[in-house]
């Protein structure tokens, strides 16, 4: 699919999954290599697991993180979205493990109180029982209406309501509502963070490593 129809499905709908993986195996385990020791020395505040904030893609020059996030498909993707070069770019990487330390916010159905588009790559396989990133379909537009409104009525951040099974229950979204994305290691996919979304459970003895691109205009 061309850049342009990307875009427009992100317009649409905000949510665009690449139908072959994006990355291949050999390139996977350079990105894991590399993006282990921050992983290694995070500290276990984050509760499934362990999570790293990692830098810009610029400040990975020359490295495989760089290629993979300086490229023509991903850059234009970025631009033709916000119609411009986006003034901001940060890497995370997570290493989820954990089910017995309870939920974290990504855990709950919800849609982000920052928009941020999306680059969402699978470092290890990923299927239901796994953490696997779960949506809405079709929910892209009401998060957008209901962001706007929740940010609108306070000015602290900590209090901007974004979980929709306890913020918004009348509007009757469960989990249950939800699809998963289920793919090998290298897959990627793109979201809008107003899509309805949340991370899955892990189960026993199973386990989830990713890394993502957020961007903003």
């Amino acid at each position: 699919m061309a850049i342009e129809e990307i875009v427009s499905e992100l317009n649409e709908n905000g949510f665009y999954k690449f139908q072959t993986p994006f990355v291949n195996k050999s390139d996977v385990e350079d990105l894991r290599f590399l993006l282990r020791p921050h992983l290694e020395k995070a500290d276990d505040e984050y509760l499934f697991g362990k999570a790293a904030r990692v830098g810009p893609y610029q400040a990975w020059r020359p490295t495989p993180i760089y290629s993979l996030f300086s490229s023509p498909v991903i850059q234009g993707i970025a631009e033709g979205f916000y119609k411009k070069t986006p003034s901001f770019n940060e890497i995370f990487a997570t290493h989820e493990f954990k089910n017995d330390q309870g939920l974290e916010r990504n855990g709950f159905l919800h849609f982000d109180r920052i928009p941020t588009l999306k680059f969402f790559l699978y470092l290890t396989p990923v299927d239901r029982n796994c953490g696997a990133f779960n949506y809405v379909p079709g929910s892209y537009k009401l998060g957008t209406q209901l962001r706007t409104a929740s940010n609108a009525e306070t000015d602290e951040y900590g209090k901007i309501k974004n979980r929709l099974e306890i913020d918004f229950p009348d509007l009757g979204y469960t989990k249950q509502n939800a699809v998963p994305v289920e793919g090998d290691a290298g897959t990627m996919f793109i979201f809008h963070s107003d899509l309805f979304h949340y991370g899955g459970t892990i189960e026993p003895g199973r386990e989830r490593e990713i890394m993502r691109l957020h961007v903003r205009p």
